[in-house]
């Protein structure tokens, strides 16, 4: 099969948020005005400086107690200053929980803490890197207009840096590329600002000239109301010039006539706002100047509508958010639970609408930036409503009625630990969004967003919300070396099986018409994997039969068991826990 990166099959993510995953550089100059020109807006004449990594999160930062304003606008304004550095030096710890491919949510040079609304595509935020001051005169000071001779500042050189550290490590690295919009700070945006209809870069967003006023431009946003996120047109060869250039400068990076180690492919965000005939063209073009890089759609789309993106050779494989709601459908409810069976047939129409090599490359997730974290979906599952898209993101913020901000206790961990089992051992590859190995919980945006949890690191306890009101009690936040020790003994699993994770089928042997029983292997050849499901609130008991007495090894505990002579095996199963087996040799 040309063009078709089969080691995005055997790999395990890691999801990075940059501004939260580690604080490398003590002493990031970054200053209040250069984080304005995003939300929240209104905000420029109040005092800023960079948040405590470990003073509680619904605790006012000491610049936070001048002012006013919402708990929640403070918080959208808050920047950690984690950085590159900080990820270089984290590398280990990943490379030893078992990763081997990391996704980065966007570093382009952008006023925000998420930097979706990038204002140089070209550069990593100056403010990730070790010089940022000069950096930013470099950017300020180059022509945005020569796309193909971008300098390379002291950000991008040390993310080359890291690039290569990654792959010594073994892992493959993936950026986040955000080209629906671009940011209210970019050099295009403002000149049209500034000279709307008579500036060069008129074309390049969807502008009303007729409506707007002197003080007020009409253009098109990202979903409509996003300020910072002007709309790119792609009927402007100049804007589709500019991101083939990104695409390419990122995995094929030539610093005076030096080709470094690039990337390995690319993530492409809110898919959908972007022309499909546009992303048809930016496959084949990725896919000449890295043959097995990955292209990767972000489409949370129904699954009608995802097909032809995948049948059409837009992208190799989406996130896998069709998964994603089942996975929460299944696992998390106490009431309105979904039986094993209508899981299993909802899993497996995924499997034969799309085809054989998108599925082994489907981005497998429990949760993103863009959710509220498992452990927290979990806790408040009986708040939601999981029979639609739009629904399933209803009540997931702290502010909803009855949400609450409380950390998962033992059991609500069990349930956590089932639906992992299940996303490490289904077809494609999965994903840990940072910290979640570490235990960490919260609502969705922007909650779900917290400074990474470190050991060395000593946290205060954090207020336990509920519907936004402060309650007086706390949870102690630390990290969970339970929780760690499991995703390692999970990536472990897969590593040791890997053809029959990356090649293997998908077989069902029993799923229960009325409860959440569940029997299912994972088959490469004469390899197999046996996992068992019961989230029922009872010991509950699976009939299955083998073709001969067989004798199985729990890859969990080691415990030996066999089936009678005739090939019956009685598999009780206690409540809310799962098994995973494999025959003995």
């Amino acid at each position: 099969m040309t063009n078709y990166p089969f080691w995005a099959a055997s790999v395990v993510w890691y999801e990075i948020f940059p501004d939260r995953f580690c604080k490398g550089n003590v002493s990031n100059p970054i200053s209040k005005k250069d984080i304005l020109g995003t939300t929240p807006w209104g905000f420029d004449d109040l005092p800023w400086e960079i948040s405590d990594w470990t003073t509680a999160w619904y605790q006012r930062q000491n610049h936070e107690k001048q002012n006013s304003k919402s708990l929640k606008m403070n918080i959208l304004r808050r920047r950690y200053g984690g950085d590159l550095q900080g990820i270089i030096s984290k590398l280990q710890y990943l490379k030893d929980l078992g990763i081997t491919a990391l996704y980065f949510t966007p570093m382009q040079f952008s006023p925000s803490l998420h930097k979706y609304d990038g204002t140089n595509f070209m550069h990593i935020d100056p403010f990730l890197g070790p010089d940022a001051l000069n950096d930013k005169k470099t950017i300020e000071n180059e022509n945005f207009d020569d796309f193909e001779n971008a300098k390379w500042t002291k950000a991008d050189l040390q993310a080359l840096e890291m690039i290569k550290q990654a792959h010594k490590l073994g892992m493959k690295v993936v950026f986040d590329g955000v080209f629906n919009h671009i940011g209210y700070n970019s050099v295009p945006f403002q000149d049209v600002l500034k000279n709307r209809e008579k500036s060069k870069y008129a074309s390049w967003f969807f502008v009303d000239f007729s409506l707007s006023t002197k003080s007020n431009l009409v253009y098109e946003k990202f979903w409509g109301i996003v300020k910072e996120m002007p709309k790119l047109n792609y009927s402007s060869a100049e804007v589709k010039e500019y991101v083939f250039q990104v695409l390419k400068r990122w995995l094929k990076p030539i610093v005076n006539g030096i080709e470094y180690e690039g990337i390995d492919g690319w993530r492409i965000d809110h898919a959908i706002g972007v022309p499909m005939n546009f992303w048809k063209q930016a496959f084949k073009f990725v896919k000449t100047i890295k043959s097995d890089a990955l292209f990767l759609g972000e489409l949370i789309e129904e699954d009608h509508i995802i097909k032809p993106y995948l049948d059409e050779k837009c992208f190799d494989s989406v996130m896998n958010y069709s998964l994603y709601f089942s996975i929460c459908e299944f696992f998390a409810p106490q009431k309105n639970i979904l039986s094993a069976l209508q899981f299993d047939k909802k899993i497996r129409r995924e499997l034969t609408l799309f085809k054989t090599e998108n599925n082994f490359l489907m981005f497998n997730h429990l949760g993103t930036h863009d959710t509220e974290r498992f452990s927290s979906l979990i806790v408040n599952s009986d708040l939601k409503n999981f029979s639609t898209i739009t629904t399933f993101f209803e009540n997931s913020h702290i502010n909803d009625k009855k949400y609450t901000s409380r950390c998962p206790n033992e059991l609500e961990k069990r349930v956590q630990k089932m639906a992992i089992v299940f996303e490490f051992s289904f077809v494609g590859s999965p994903m840990i969004y940072y910290g979640d190995e570490a235990g960490m919980w919260g609502a969705n945006d922007p909650d779900c967003r917290k400074p990474m949890l470190w050991q060395e690191m000593n946290f205060q306890d954090e207020e336990i919300l509920v519907s936004n009101r402060h309650t007086k009690k706390y949870d102690k936040v630390c990290f969970s070396n339970d929780m760690f020790l499991f995703y390692k003994k999970i990536i472990a699993i897969r590593k040791e099986n890997s053809e029959v994770f990356s090649k293997g089928e998908f077989l069902t042997h029993y799923a229960d018409k009325d409860k959440r029983l569940y029997f299912y292997s994972r088959k490469y050849r004469k390899n197999e994997l046996f996992f068992a499901f019961n989230r029922e609130n009872n010991l509950e008991t699976i009939n299955i039969k083998f073709s001969k007495k067989t004798t199985f090894k729990n890859v969990f505990s080691d415990d030996i068991f066999s089936t009678d002579n005739s090939g019956n095996l009685k598999l009780s199963i206690p409540e809310v826990s799962f098994m995973v087996f494999k025959i003995c040799e």
